[in-house]
């Protein structure tokens, strides 16, 4: 398994690309950069971890029903996570500096409290209390 330390309140810690065709990307960042791309073990739902040098530093999965009645319009993009010590706190810092909340705060079980968020350009990132 590879090694994951818990980051540090904010440090760019994780890079998640959604997808429509996991098994296309999946091949293609394998081939391409020769990534180390796996189950992830702790997730229940399909997830790919990336590993690099025996670290895990990033995950893919599929874009798909489960995201919701207009899934098909979610374009494929690759997301950038910012790790706090507080979600809760960051929300409302994140709100009163002019950015907003696509996603509210949510247990991704095993990991943490996830939120989608956006700068004040509208500019789509994740924030991560880790577990």
């Amino acid at each position: 398994m590879a090694e994951f330390e818990k980051p540090k309140h904010g440090e760019i810690c994780w890079r998640e690309l959604n997808t429509k065709n996991l098994s296309a990307a999946v091949e293609f960042y394998k081939g391409l950069f020769g990534w180390t791309i796996e189950q992830s073990k702790t997730s229940p739902a399909e997830y790919k971890e990336i590993h690099i040098d025996n670290q895990a530093v990033g995950g893919m999965m599929e874009i798909n029903e489960g995201w919701g009645e207009h899934w098909q319009n979610i374009p494929s993009a690759w997301r950038t996570y910012i790790a706090v010590d507080d979600i809760a706190d960051s929300v409302e810092k994140i709100k009163k500096f002019g950015g907003g909340v696509c996603i509210p705060p949510f247990d991704a079980p095993g990991v943490g409290k996830i939120s989608v968020v956006t700068d004040p350009s509208g500019i789509t990132f994740s924030v991560i209390q880790f577990v």
